[in-house]
């Protein structure tokens, strides 16, 4: 811990001005012995001075013990302080306690704090029979140098904890020997008081309970917790009855960790089962104890001991984690067993462990290398016989040799990552002599770079067999056969001969086989299945019926073949026997049920498959089928013809489609071609029956030449666009034909009685409705069916819509075609109903009179508030009208009702007034207001209306009364606005709606933050939203839902009312 100049100043002169007391030569000493290092929170930090200063370390300060008790603790300034026997403390920071070896009976106390003390036990020799030889709390770090002999009293452990809010810290190169009480634990506690936290860096460390105490841990019925041994030569001797690490007689040993180090613990004995390390006698539990480094040492003292755990059951450890080992003894010091690191690897059987690892059967052959996790072959050796490895998915194989074999025998692997084996050069014989069979979760590498072009080349001689590998890759010839289920690519190659010999792929993304010789490149067939791409590719033949069901592409590569290739492939095919011979018989499924082409040369003419499927024998040595995209063809009153080929609906983009109308439309032979319309696609150009070309377009739905003319001749060509194409031949028919019919519903024609009649085309209509059948109901517009001539169209009069008002008659020139009308009335607005509420007054319609009434909609209807007694309430006056409309308005119009739907007041602030009645519920409230009352101690009539509700304010009392529904109030003393003008903040005016009060009330209380945060719907605000949220939460105003109605009408009694929960000592 860094300390400044100044404080090194400060204590030279504290130093100094001890020197000037009259103390014997011993006390003085004693008196300036005491300056402390600080240390940090957990552990003590090495005592430095800053460097940013230049300054040096604190010189090691050496106080003698025989002199009287030693207690050093933490000052108020963080600092470390020292104090022996009667003597003034003084700061030390750099602190060194002796006894030159010579016993003494004097005691060291440390108390560290949360800063933690930091103090070097050099030689000490302690022997006490009353007290704790050192006793520490807080957080402490005791270095230890030299030999050192602690031996406490009764009750007390020799290194006593004294409590459990810090940590203790053992370091250094010395021995320590602590001796506890009766009673007490060599390192921990004294009787009945458990301890925690204790930490053993180093040091050659013996700790020997008394009697029921733990070596290092807790005393006579203690707990010892929390417990780790780093390193160290440590020893623990525990009292009867009491574990060598973790609890006293009847005490939990619970958190124990021990990482490294020679560590020796033995259970105590005595009367019941007790572990070397864990819970004491009887009740005592062991828990969460690891060993992960380190030699530990444990031996038991009874029969019924145990090692790890408590009295009733053995602990487990974790081999995995274990980088040291455990050996057990028993009570006469026989090695009952011995716990070693295991690696979850097994070869042949025989467990690779922290022992065996650098030579794993003994035969200086196999390997484990921990830092890269992979088993090895020493030195490019070969292993002899049958290899089986069995390992976890963290770990890989990599076998290279240069020799003969890699492996001499069959090569099993079960659970590895990644599994390579190399032959690195020599004979033709094979990498792998006899079967290989793999299962891991990485990839697959096996390669042999043996033999030669004349003798071959061979990686396994009797089959290949690999499960859930990433990706496979090989080179050299697999003999037997070989079978593979992957996730990932395969790459099977072979320079020098025969690649596989039998094959079967079961899952893979892309499969690629090579051959570089004239050997097989496929000896006894293959069925292969894969997501991806198929290539098999090499000079050499195919042997055998081949099966690809390929996710893509296919590409074979081969010389003749008498079997029969069977490919199943979403993608692109293509087969090339690359010599004189043709391919054969060929089966071709596409995967994805789409049309193909196929090409039997090299050139760009195909044959498509709709028309001419592939023949079962392919009498050319190269194939190349293309999945095509297809698209629909469609011509109404017409046909289309696809590459001269008549029949089909779909065609290739690209492809001639040939679109010809008939002579006439087939309902009329004397019709007439008008040109083609295009309902759906596009065309750029087309060609002529003569030849010409024409670029196109479309205008007003028909096909186009450049001079915007329509095209008009009935045969006509045009390449296939890449999507969906429909074509109408359109025909006209003359207007001096025939009579076609005009059909009204609900009307008569050409002032007739007639609701059907047949007129020629050019001829003028007349069409009446009819009188409605509901003396309620009017005529509101004619209803075009469907059916009706799309050129229909009106001379005289309006036809109407559904939102417009037609004429009842009608005028018109027939089309050509047929005409259908029906006549369609409405109901009167006037005819429906809604309701009127009125608080503090009645409304009158056309229907009725009250304060709860029917109106019809569309009429006037008039309200009027209900007056009050001039004589008993002089001075009340009207203010206006609150409109309040449906709930379903302020959650659908959160910004507000819109303007097409608020209901309008011929005046708002007149006590009677009219409005026009809308199609919704609506609810008035009449709202008044009081001037000066003349007697202001006459009190208000209490059979006006309900009793008088008084409100204290900063003027007076006010009492509220409902007069007929409608609010009213009056004052005792002072109306409503004199009350305001005492209650509100000078020069504030009288809020007239509830978003300005609630802004006046949060800007004077100082614009508090709410709880929450402001989500009003209607507010948009930030300052108006905050002082909303913060006045609903204190209760002062309440919100509508998620709205808070910031412009909703608040009268002046309403403000008081608010006013005064806020701010209630007004």
């Amino acid at each position: 811990m860094k300390r400044n100049v100044l404080a090194r100043r400060a204590a030279s002169a504290a130093l100094a001005a001890c020197m000037m007391f009259s103390l014997s030569a011993p006390a003085l000493a004693a008196s300036t012995d005491a300056l402390l290092q600080q240390s940090t929170a957990a552990k003590s930090a090495v005592s430095v001075l800053d460097e940013e200063n230049d300054m040096t370390a604190e010189p090691e300060y050496q106080m003698d013990l025989k002199y009287g008790s030693i207690r050093v603790y933490i000052g108020a300034d963080d600092k470390q302080y020292v104090q022996q026997g009667n003597n003034e403390a003084q700061q030390r920071g750099n602190l060194s306690i002796t006894t030159d070896g010579s016993q003494t009976h004097n005691t060291i106390t440390i108390k560290g704090g949360t800063m933690g003390a930091k103090v070097t036990l050099s030689n000490v020799n302690i022997e006490t029979t009353s007290d704790a030889a050192v006793s520490v709390s807080g957080n402490v770090e005791l270095v230890i140098a030299g030999k050192n002999i602690l031996q406490s009293g009764t009750d007390h452990a020799g290194v006593e904890k004294a409590d459990d809010d810090g940590t203790l810290t053992i370091s250094g190169s010395g021995t320590l020997e602590a001796y506890g009480g009766n009673w007490g634990a060599g390192i921990g506690s004294g009787s009945e008081k458990g301890c925690s936290n204790i930490v053993i860096e180093s040091g050659t460390i013996t700790a020997k309970g008394g009697v029921l105490g733990a070596g290092i841990g807790g005393g006579q019925h203690a707990a010892g917790q929390n417990i780790t041994i780093r390193d160290g030569n440590v020893t623990a001797i525990p009292g009867s009855e009491a574990a060598g690490i973790g609890g006293g007689c009847r005490g939990d040993g619970r958190n124990i960790t021990i990482e490294g180090g020679t560590v020796y613990s033995r259970s105590g004995g005595g009367r019941g089962p007790v572990a070397a390390i864990g819970g004491g006698r009887e009740t005592g539990k062991g828990e969460n104890i690891q060993i992960t480094g380190g030699n530990v040492t444990l031996k038991t003292v009874d029969d019924d001991d145990i090692y790890i755990g408590n009295g009733q059951q053995e602990a487990e450890i974790d081999t995995s984690k274990l980088l040291g080992t455990i050996t057990k003894l028993d009570k006469d010091g026989n090695q009952v067993d011995e716990i070693v690191q295991y690696f979850n690897i097994k070869i042949n059987n025989t467990p690779v462990t922290r022992k065996n690892y650098t030579d794993i059967l003994g035969n200086d052959i196999l390997y484990y290398d921990i830092e890269e996790k992979t088993l090895k072959l020493k030195d490019g050796k070969s292993f002899e016989g049958a290899l089986t490895i069995t390992a976890p998915e963290d770990v890989s194989i990599d076998l290279k040799a240069d020799a003969p074999n890699v492996v001499n025998g069959n090569l099993t692997v079960d659970g590895a990552k990644d599994v390579k084996v190399t032959k690195l050069g020599g004979s033709a014989a094979a990498a792998i002599e006899g079967k290989a069979e793999i299962t891991c979760s990485g990839d697959v590498i096996l390669k042999s770079f043996g033999g030669s072009h004349g003798d071959g080349r061979n990686l396994i001689g009797n089959g290949l067999t690999v499960h859930r590998a990433n990706t496979v890759t090989t080179e050299g010839g697999i003999g037997g056969e070989t079978i593979i289920n992957c996730t990932g690519d395969i790459k099977l190659g072979n320079e020098w001969g025969t690649t596989v010999s039998k094959l079967m792929v079961n899952s893979a993304n892309n499969v690629t086989m090579t051959s570089g010789s004239w050997y097989c490149l496929i000896d006894q067939g293959a069925v292969i299945k894969c997501s991806g791409t198929v290539i098999i590719s090499g000079m050499s033949p195919i042997k055998g019926d081949v099966t690809i069901d390929a996710g893509k592409d296919v590409s074979l590569e081969y010389e003749y073949n008498d079997k029969v290739i069977n490919i199943k492939a979403a993608g692109k095919v293509e087969l090339n026997s690359d010599s004189y011979r043709n391919l054969g018989k060929v089966i071709f499924t596409q995967a994805k049920k789409k049309p193909y082409v196929y090409f039997t040369d090299q050139s760009s003419e195909y044959k498509d498959s709709r028309i001419t499927p592939i023949p079962e024998t392919i009498e050319s040595s190269y194939l190349r089928i293309e999945p095509r995209e297809t698209y629909s063809i469609t011509v109404k009153n017409g046909t289309a013809q696809v590459d001269d080929t008549t029949g089909l609906t779909s065609a290739f983009e690209g492809e001639t489609i040939t679109a010809t109308a008939p002579e006439h439309d087939s309902s009329a032979s004397f019709s007439k071609f008008e040109g083609w319309k295009l309902n759906k696609g596009s065309i750029n150009e087309i060609v002529k029956e003569n030849g010409e070309v024409v670029e196109t377009s479309v205008k007003d739905g028909y096909i186009v030449g450049e001079d915007g003319e329509k095209i008009k001749e009935k045969i006509i060509r045009f390449k296939m666009p890449g999507e969906k194409v429909e074509m109408t031949a359109v025909y006209s028919i003359p207007a001096v034909v025939q009579d076609l019919p005009v059909i009204v519903t609900g009307g008569t024609i050409n002032d007739t009685q007639d609701t059907l009649i047949r007129v020629k085309p050019g001829t003028k209509v007349t069409v009446k409705a009819d009188a409605p059948a509901d003396e309620k109901a009017s005529f509101h517009h004619w209803k075009v069916e469907m059916g009706t001539s799309a050129d229909f169209g009106v001379t005289e009069g309006s036809l109407g819509s559904e939102t417009e008002t037609g004429t009842e008659e009608i005028s018109f020139t027939m089309p050509r075609g047929a005409v259908r009308l029906t006549a369609v009335y409405s109901i009167p607005a006037s005819v429906l109903k809604s309701t009127v509420t009125v608080e503090g007054g009645t409304a009158k319609s056309t229907l009725d009179e009250g304060s709860n009434i029917p109106a019809e909609i569309g009429t006037t209807v008039k309200i009027t508030a209900t007056p009050y007694d001039a004589e008993k309430y002089p001075g009340m006056e009207f203010v206006e009208w609150e409109i309040k409309y449906p709930d379903s308005f302020y959650k659908k119009f959160p910004d507000g009702i819109p303007e097409e739907l608020q209901l309008k007041l011929d005046n708002a602030k007149s006590a009677t007034t009219t409005f026009e009645m809308p199609v919704y519920p609506v609810k008035l409230v009449a709202h008044w207001s009081a001037s000066a009352v003349t007697d202001p101690d006459e009190p208000i009539d209490e059979d006006f209306g309900v009793e008088p509700a008084p409100m204290d304010t900063t003027g007076g009392a006010i009492a509220a009364v409902a007069v007929g529904g409608a609010a009213i109030w009056g004052g005792y003393e002072i109306a409503t606005r004199v009350i305001l003008n005492g209650l509100l903040p000078e020069g504030a005016a009288i809020p007239a709606n509830r978003g300005q009060l609630a802004l006046l009330v949060w800007n004077t209380a100082g614009k508090p933050e709410p709880a929450a945060q402001p989500a009003f719907a209607d507010i948009t605000d930030a300052e108006q939203a905050k002082a909303a949220q913060w006045c609903v939460e204190q209760g002062a105003m309440d919100a509508k839902g998620d709205c808070f109605e910031p412009e909703g009408w608040t009268p002046k009694f309403k403000v008081i009312e608010v006013w005064n929960k806020a701010f209630p000592k007004q």
